[in-house]
């Protein structure tokens, strides 16, 4: 089974015009339950190298947060821009170094606003906000994901019978008080795109984001992405060591 850990970027509340973050991201990191372990023992370990501590200890913050990390902000801002870059390569690292496949969804949440008020768009008048599009399509590409992994599993013989066994699933776990909520797994399930998403656990396990390497991790990339969406032809040597990486394999825009 998968744990598919999820990233947030761009949520701006109840503003969806805010100039400078006219995207909103969501990030799966999946990580297969066997490197969990593995994957929270070398979390732990740089971050007693970089602050001497455990997270949450004394000379430590409570998470590491992309924002504060990269723009030198909070617990962060005496760092210098040297120590703060060494601390994101050792966090996106980890992931690098296995390969963790990152699914990401997007939306122009300018767009979506001049859509709804345009009217005439059937499928966003059930919206209220860019996060329900954003979400049925993030739960759509998690749902491509497993059925292409599935499909790699299977043999000639399977296909020929019409037997198609689903060896892996994941199990999204989201973050307390982001925008995620636990209405839209059942609300996708039940929509057109979700009836066949068998590979995808009917549930959301919700956690603390400072208890989740996981979630700390998927908000990085998803901070990323969203800053190269921003800029895409400016540098962005982090997203790039990411996609060229094969972390980042997939990214999906909301059309509208």
């Amino acid at each position: 089974m998968f744990l598919t850990y999820v990233g947030e970027s761009g949520i701006t509340g109840a503003t969806a015009t805010d100039p400078s973050q006219p995207h909103q991201v969501y990030t799966g990191l999946f990580v297969h339950e066997s490197q969990s372990i593995s994957m929270n023992g070398e979390f732990s370990a740089l971050c007693r190298r970089h602050f001497g501590a455990p997270l949450g200890e004394e000379g430590a913050p409570t998470e590491i947060r992309p924002v504060d990390v990269f723009q030198g902000l909070g617990h962060f801002a005496s760092w210098p821009t040297l120590k703060r870059n060494e601390l994101i390569q050792d966090c996106l690292g980890i992931m690098v170094r296995r390969e963790t496949p990152v699914i990401t969804s997007y939306i122009n949440k300018q767009e979506f606003t001049e859509a709804k008020a345009a009217g005439g768009n059937s499928y966003l008048e059930m919206w209220e906000t860019p996060t329900g599009p954003l979400v049925n399509k993030f739960f759509f590409a998690l749902t491509m994901f497993l059925d292409e992994l599935n499909m790699s599993a299977v043999s000639g013989d399977q296909v020929m019978d019409g037997s198609l066994p689903i060896a892996n699933h994941a199990l999204v776990v989201a973050q307390n008080g982001a925008s995620m909520k636990p209405q839209f797994m059942s609300e996708f399930l039940r929509s057109d795109e979700g009836i066949d998403a068998a590979g995808l656990i009917d549930d959301i396990c919700f956690v603390q984001p400072e208890h989740s390497v996981g979630s700390q991790l998927s908000n990085l990339v998803a901070y990323f992405v969203r800053r190269w969406l921003q800029n895409p032809k400016q540098p962005h040597p982090y997203f790039d060591g990411l996609r060229d990486n094969k972390v980042i394999q997939v990214i999906y825009p909301v059309t509208i």
